[in-house]
């Protein structure tokens, strides 16, 4: 389950923490509110495709961070990683640089976006209209 999600230097999100409870979560709001900022900051730690043009105006660079609990212990695309959750806990932060890099973490450890697409894929649903 989705426990946090962690925004710096998206669009016009300077920072934000957003804590999510057990159950369906419902991003709702009016036109402009940021919902469609928060579904790609998620897409975007989740290893989806991404573009410079996400980093906040001025900033170099922007972070998402998204920790994960009641991960499986024996989930098959960790142990494919080479991953662990640990006590049931799973990190997963991506770094977008303006100059175009990427540098992607599950558990710590440094990871491809490929695999972080895989990671979350397998942790995290978006169900969109």
């Amino acid at each position: 389950m989705l426990q946090l999600l962690h925004i710096e230097n998206i669009a016009v999100i300077d920072q934000a923490d957003i804590t999510f409870d057990s159950g369906f979560n419902a991003l709702t709001g009016e036109t402009g509110a940021g919902k469609s900022i928060v579904i790609d900051a998620m897409g975007a730690v989740l290893g989806q495709r991404t573009s410079r043009d996400l980093i906040r105006t001025g900033a170099a660079k922007a972070f998402v961070s998204a920790l994960f609990s009641g991960v499986p212990e024996d989930l098959p695309v960790l142990a494919e990683c080479g991953l662990a959750a640990e006590d049931g806990e799973l990190l997963l932060q991506r770094e977008i640089s303006a100059d175009g890099k990427n540098v992607c973490r599950a558990g710590g450890r440094p990871v491809t976006v490929a695999q972080l697409r895989r990671v979350g894929g397998a942790l995290l649903n978006i169900h969109g209209q």
